[in-house]
């Protein structure tokens, strides 16, 4: 979750309560708190939660809490002549931007804005990846029309943030710790997205602002320019920054930026709401509290949102546009539940008292997880989004694989199909821990053959286990298998010859359990091992125990 640091002094005034005041209030919001040894506050928020990313917009709902200020928060949303014209950038092709007036930014603001910033990059921008965030002296703007375009990068030439001297954009990628970093991102070809205002750089998304541009104290009101690979983060993120930097301008002014590009245009941050209509029922159903629609009503208006009872058992609620945590009833359960607060809950003994125990299929799991630690193994989990080309390796029909829509990267196109692809590469990257001995459970996904299934996609269960050493073979990976089924208290049916497309012919089984338990294993091909840069003999098998049969007799006493 992300951490923020805040001078003691600063919460006391933005919150407006004293500090152990201060830090008692936020821990109703599910913030953890503590004051460090080097004099700061830390605050722990949750990561659905990025309108608290700031101390304002921590303090936007504290006020919310102490009754100061309830309802949904109101902005003065202005017109400007502020309009960016958008070429084809295709690396990165969406923008939007924000005026807010009237910020007047000191050192200790400066260095929170810095801080939101980075949390906002790191987690909605997925590292900058998704989307990134350009904070501008509003007066130092050279001009109110702007454009944002792919450019040559030996042809542009600025003075990066920080920098003392003008620098080409091919320097500034190769030379200075952000161009290193992030410089990759967004770079199409030989060209890269840049922003221009009056014809002057004052950003190169998602790398590094101008220094024309730059923020310092005395900085009176800022100009906002958000960039992304999708249009939605890119509004959410203007429209939380928009909203708790209003929260610090004593106008509450946000001005509007006219978005011309080829997908369309646009004339952001609205900041409309959304309203939804909630059953009284629903919400006392979910907490287990007696409570009638006035009540409800009261406490979501302390939590910051406007609403009304309808009157026939139903609540209209405007939910703020920078509440983009904010997605089903359930949700608006919980901010009645944080609004009453937890410590005013009394607990209630349950009607019916019942013991749990495990369900038979998470027994067999933990068993076969002490089974093989017992036998040396080493548990591992890897990825379950993965590249596509893991379906040759897998062994699975193009058709059969799960893939994602909107991928961040070939790293993450498809859903995992198998265990198999995931444990060979990792034990590609541990060859220098030979013997190696790994195993991982979990789910692998496919689309479904059925015509019948609600839902194409169907899980699997699978156990991986994976051998590596000077002389691994079909005898070692069988040993292990035979072993752990026979002390799972299951036998072996069937073993049958197999061909996978990674395993050797005649030195791979099927093998299937009296308990349902479908096996697959054997020795990796050595050409399979040569495109894999592996150097030692593997034996692998998957276990497939879906339709593992209870049997009561291995169960433990409930």
């Amino acid at each position: 979750m992300p951490v923020l640091r805040f001078k003691p002094g600063r919460v006391e005034e933005v919150i407006g309560l004293p500090l152990n005041r201060a830090l008692e209030l936020v821990e109703k919001l599910k913030i953890e708190a503590e004051v460090r040894e080097d004099g700061y506050v830390e605050f722990e928020i949750e990561v659905d939660r990025p309108d608290m990313y700031s101390l304002e917009g921590i303090a936007r709902q504290a006020r919310g809490l102490l009754g100061e200020e309830t309802g949904s928060p109101r902005y003065e949303i202005i017109k400007t002549d502020y309009v960016i014209e958008v070429g084809e950038v295709p690396s990165r092709p969406y923008i939007a931007g924000a005026v807010v007036w009237d910020v007047d930014v000191d050192e200790d603001f400066l260095e929170e804005l810095i801080q939101f910033q980075e949390k906002l990059n790191g987690s909605i921008g997925g590292e900058r990846v998704r989307v990134a965030i350009g904070l501008h002296d509003l007066d130092k703007v050279p001009s109110s029309k702007l454009t944002y375009d792919l450019e040559d990068i030996d042809k542009v030439v600025f003075v990066p943030l920080g920098g003392t001297r003008e620098m080409s954009l091919r320097e500034v990628l190769q030379e200075t710790e952000q161009g290193k970093k992030y410089g990759r991102i967004s770079l199409h070809g030989n060209r890269h997205p840049v922003i221009r205002a009056g014809g002057k750089v004052i950003s190169v998304p998602p790398v590094i602002n101008a220094e024309l541009t730059r923020i310092e104290p005395g900085t009176r009101s800022l100009f906002i320019d958000v960039t992304g690979t999708e249009l939605k983060p890119v509004i959410d993120v203007l429209s939380i920054l928009a909203a708790n930097l209003a929260e610090r301008s004593r106008s509450k002014r946000i001005g509007l930026v006219t978005v011309r590009a080829p997908w369309g245009s646009l004339e952001e941050p609205r900041l409309e709401p959304t309203r939804m209509t909630i059953k009284v029922g629903d919400i006392q159903r979910v907490l287990g509290l007696e409570l009638n629609d006035q009540d409800i009503a009261h406490y979501l208006e302390r939590m910051r949102f406007s609403a009304r009872p309808l009157g026939d058992g139903r609540i209209e609620v405007i939910v703020p546009r920078y509440r983009i945590d904010i997605l089903h009833p359930v949700d608006i359960a919980e901010e009645v539940l944080l609004s009453i607060g937890l410590e005013n809950i009394a607990p209630r003994r349950p009607k019916l008292m019942l013991r749990g125990r495990l369900l038979h299929i998470r027994y067999w799991e933990r068993e076969a997880r002490k089974i093989l630690a017992g036998l040396g193994f080493v548990e591992v989990a890897t990825y379950t989004l993965v590249p596509c080309d893991y379906a040759t390796l897998a062994g699975i029909d193009e058709g059969s694989v799960v893939k994602i829509a909107n991928p961040i990267g070939v790293e993450s196109g498809c859903v995992r199909m198998s265990l198999m692809p995931g444990l060979l590469r990792l034990a590609s990257l541990n060859q220098h821990n030979v013997p190696l001995r790994i195993f991982e459970v979990g789910e692998v996904y496919l689309v479904s053959d059925s015509s019948t299934q609600d839902v194409p996609v169907i899980a699997r269960k699978r156990l991986g286990i994976l051998v590596m050493g000077g002389k691994a073979g079909y005898e070692d990976i069988q040993a292990v298998v035979y072993t752990l089924i026979r002390m799972l208290g299951d036998e072996i049916l069937v073993v049958e010859k197999y061909s996978h497309p990674i395993l050797i012919k005649g030195r791979t089984a099927l093998v299937k359990t009296k308990k349902g338990c479908t096996i697959v294993l054997g020795e990796v091909k050595p050409e399979t091992l040569e495109e894999l840069d592996m150097e030692y003999p593997v034996a692998i098998a998957e276990i497939d125990y879906t339709g593992l049969i209870e049997d009561h007799k291995v169960m433990p006493r409930p």
